[in-house]
């Protein structure tokens, strides 16, 4: 019986975790946008900018914007900034600015289990293989999350690659 209860104990942590982790890969995103689907699709975001480029990973990327009327709160809290980051009409990366609340926190690692911390970037994340959650201080009334795609550097890697083969093939 000893055991049993030990075995628990030690198993709980992980499983807990397990399953935020596989709760965060799920959402896949912040509300109903989704990493690596169509920017296009959501009626709620406007282009902002063309030929961006903060990631040297996806170069000639789109910025989008929330129209008036759309992602302005999380429950209560106010959103002030949304940005959606598209290469080639595809989302790679979320950026959402909201009021500082311990709540918001509190919620998160209800959902997604416990973060770990980045101390060099001073954030806490949640990883999975597909996607990337960071979670930190904006400024010192606001909070900023990132959510990033694994998934879209890895399609970018090949597509890189695909150009290289097409290169030597062209010999």
């Amino acid at each position: 019986m000893l055991r049993k209860v030990w075995l628990l104990f030690i198993l709980l942590p992980t499983i807990v975790y397990g399953q935020g982790v596989e709760e965060l890969e799920k959402r896949n995103g912040f509300k109903d946008i989704k990493l690596t689907s169509s920017v296009s699709a959501y009626e709620g975001l406007e282009l902002k900018k063309d030929d961006v480029n903060i990631d040297e990973t996806f170069p000639n990327s789109t910025l989008y914007t929330a129209k008036k009327g759309h992602y302005e709160s999380i429950g209560k809290l106010k959103i002030y900034d949304l940005e959606v980051y598209a290469y080639k009409d595809s989302i790679y990366q979320i950026n959402v600015v909201t009021e500082k609340d311990p709540n918001l926190y509190k919620g998160m690692k209800k959902l997604f289990g416990e973060p770990k911390y980045g101390y060099r970037s001073e954030v806490y994340y949640w990883s999975t293989d597909k996607l990337k959650l960071e979670y930190g201080s904006h400024s010192k009334n606001k909070i900023a999350m990132t959510y990033y795609s694994h998934l879209m550097v890895e399609k970018r890697k090949e597509e890189k690659k695909q150009v290289v083969e097409n290169i030597a093939d062209d010999f």
